[in-house]
């Protein structure tokens, strides 16, 4: 599963004020949230990429994170510093795995699917036609 960016929202849709610690735990209880909804946890987190408007909050953000993601192998990181909107000291986006995810359809699979339903659906058409030929001959 890909998780856009998350940043320290509060439950208003607004930026919570505060240090680089304060926002990284919220932007980090946000992320947890969305992976939990799909029934994985941070456990199964594989990568991350930890946006900082200032590279100087590294060592802040650093604490909370391993918090989050104390267990090891702890996902893959990169870190970057980023011009970061509305005030955000930082943002987090990353890769999670949800297991038992066979009923999550590859896009190869979602293709295959789609196209078996547009080959029913034209066949069913043909159908409908031919009956409608049918019909009418029997009409006359």
């Amino acid at each position: 599963m890909f998780l856009a960016g998350h940043g320290p929202l509060g439950s208003d849709g607004k930026v919570i004020d505060g240090d680089i610690r304060l926002q990284t735990r919220k932007t980090l209880e946000n992320f947890r949230k969305v992976v939990e909804a799909t029934g994985s946890s941070l456990e199964h987190v594989v990568s991350t990429t930890v946006y900082l408007k200032d590279l100087e909050d590294f060592r802040g953000m650093n604490e909370v994170y391993t918090e989050f993601f104390a267990a090891e192998p702890r996902p893959a990181r990169a870190t970057v510093r980023a011009d970061l909107l509305l005030g955000m000291k930082v943002e987090i986006q990353g890769i999670a795995y949800v297991p038992g995810g066979e009923s999550l359809q590859s896009s190869g699979r979602i293709r295959a699917s789609m196209a078996k339903k547009k080959k029913s659906k034209k066949a069913a058409k043909k159908k409908a036609y031919y009956a409608g030929r049918k019909e009418k001959k029997a009409k006359k």
